[in-house]
């Protein structure tokens, strides 16, 4: 059996397996191996097995792709030891057994007591989500036992919150754990800001917070991920909105195209205390939360990635006069949103000609 290990690239380190009866696909599709590599087509290349042999075709990429340091025209053989390039990765053939163990994980220490620490802070956050969980259901369990509608209302926006936790945790856990390819596609960017706003729009009225979106007229589509730039919005409104103050808090969504630097711009802005000046050098990292019990350090972390992924940027400034500004900008690139091709950049230096001899 062949393997295919990933030398260099963003996906460096890991390695895919070709059975023997299923031809594969190299590209950042879906049904696609998995490559989070901008350079390369959506639907990069095709792996074909044939009578015990496997074969390599270009799909019309859009950067091409190369065996051994040669371009491809036509179908050509693969052989354990030989070197494929697509866009800016770079992946070995091996031969392997099927039926050996798969090795061992290097027992690294920083990587286990890293390990450690993560599955602690997430328990730790699970563990406030359930107590906060057991008290509103209590009160409202007691409420129904003493038919006091009145105490129930008091009692049920204590789970609502808590449910709403337990979302936002398990999302931002998903998208933390496992990059999924993006599916760029043209976006009306608008509309998935005036959602995100909607399901949020509940959590801010139990905290009597305004919420307010502001999407320019007549805004052309944008080339994004509908979903990713859904999670980044709720992510940041959700923060924004437990930052605003009780009863008079404001939250503010502006989104709007900057033709001057060629970027799509969404903003939002809440009126609370703003970033302690102490947190803001760890703002985005993960697990690093201001919220004490309240966080887990994970919703501007999986933000700023999933902005980065669209090649764009997420910056917090502080707000006048007093609160805080998280900005995102996405790329407004209008090139062709065909799945065959890429919007990233064709890799500066010429694909290796080295490879490792075949493995007999």
């Amino acid at each position: 059996m062949l393997a295919l290990h990933v030398a260099a690239g963003p996906d460096a380190g890991k390695r895919f397996l070709l059975p023997d009866t299923e031809p594969q696909l190299i590209g950042r599709s879906t049904e696609a191996l998995g490559s989070t590599d901008p350079s390369v087509s959506r639907r990069h290349a095709e792996l074909t097995p044939s009578a015990g042999r496997w074969y390599l075709r270009d799909l019309h990429s859009t950067h091409g792709t190369w065996l051994n340091g040669q371009r491809i025209e036509a179908r050509a053989e693969l052989r354990a030891g030989d070197v494929i390039r697509c866009g800016a990765t770079e992946f070995h053939v091996q031969a392997v057994d099927p039926a050996a163990p798969a090795p061992a994980a290097d027992a690294d220490p920083e990587r286990l007591q890293a390990i450690g620490e993560t599955v602690a802070t997430i328990s730790h956050s699970v563990k406030n989500i359930l107590q906060g969980l057991r008290s509103g259901a209590d009160a409202v369990e007691l409420a129904l036992r003493r038919g006091d509608l009145e105490m129930a209302r008091d009692g049920w926006p204590i789970v609502a919150r808590n449910l709403d936790r337990v979302s936002w945790l398990v999302m931002n856990m998903l998208a933390y754990s496992k990059d999924r390819p993006l599916e760029i596609e043209e976006t009306d960017l608008g509309a998935v800001v005036r959602e995100a706003c909607e399901l949020m729009r509940s959590t801010a009225e139990r905290r009597r917070v305004t919420l307010d979106a502001q999407v320019a007229a007549d805004m052309p589509p944008a080339p994004v991920d509908a979903n990713a730039v859904h999670q980044v919005l709720l992510n940041l409104l959700a923060n924004a909105v437990e930052a605003a103050p009780d009863r008079g808090g404001r939250v503010t969504v502006q989104c709007a195209l900057d033709a001057a630097k060629n970027v799509f711009r969404v903003e939002v802005s809440d009126n609370g205390p703003g970033v302690p000046a102490a947190h803001r050098t760890r703002l985005f990292e993960a697990f690093a939360s201001t919220k004490g019990q309240r966080g887990t350090g994970l919703g501007l972390a999986v933000a700023r990635a999933l902005v980065e992924r669209h090649g764009g940027t997420l910056a917090h400034a502080d707000a006048s006069p007093h609160g805080t500004v998280m900005t995102a900008e996405f790329p407004a690139d209008h090139g062709d949103p065909d799945a065959e091709r890429t919007r990233g950049p064709m890799p500066s230096s010429a694909p290796s000609t080295k490879w490792d001899p075949p493995v007999p």
